[in-house]
């Protein structure tokens, strides 16, 4: 018999991708590029970004920045660049 006719089958789903985005200059690795902007701030956070759950994410798009919600579901790129900031930072 030859080479099984039915390639990746039984193989299960493949694994996430890690995607490498900043979040305040910051690197931060990501499983997968669709995520929420709640998952990106706890990921942040658990790989030593100095920011808060509360904290206002945003998104790098050309010169200006998109504000991303805790429930929003995302498509992150590599390097894609995040900004969070107090609630309280009017900057």
């Amino acid at each position: 018999m030859t080479t099984s006719t039915m390639e990746g089958a039984g193989h299960g789903p493949t694994r996430p991708r890690t995607i490498r985005i900043t979040v305040n200059r910051q690197p931060v690795d990501l499983l997968g590029r669709e995520v929420t902007g709640l998952e990106v701030k706890q990921a942040a956070i658990a790989q030593g970004v100095a920011i808060k759950m509360n904290f206002q994410l945003s998104a790098k798009h050309g010169d200006h920045y998109k504000v991303i919600g805790d429930t929003d579901s995302i498509t992150v790129h590599e390097n894609e660049e995040f900004l969070a900031v107090a609630p309280d930072d009017n900057s």
